[in-house]
């Protein structure tokens, strides 16, 4: 996929700064990687337990005509199975975003 002229929201959810960071350095990487210009670039992130409310996610989802592409590092960290993590992608892809995962 090219990143080159896109607007990439990064969502991240952790409960401790470990995860978080773990999951800020796989982005970072790829957002090199990528040759995604700062400025076209949005963090969204949820310091939170798996079975919390996320606001950041919701807000990402709200605002999602901003956005060409949605990066996560994967489905894992938002603690949900697969079957949510469908429903998910289509409520963001129905908006016209895509969704990258970093590591299935």
């Amino acid at each position: 996929m090219d990143f080159s002229n896109k607007n990439v929201a990064f969502y991240i959810r952790g409960r401790t700064i470990r995860t978080i960071a773990k999951q800020q350095s796989a982005i970072n990487k790829f957002s090199k990687t990528h040759n995604i210009s700062q400025e076209r670039m949005e963090f969204f992130v949820d310091h939170c337990d798996s079975d919390e409310v996320r606001p950041e996610l919701f807000r990402l989802i709200e605002n999602a005509e901003r956005f060409d592409v949605v990066v996560m590092y994967s489905y894992h960290p938002l603690h949900i199975d697969i079957e949510k993590y469908k429903l998910l992608e289509n409520a963001l892809t129905v908006n016209g975003l895509e969704i990258s995962l970093i590591h299935n």
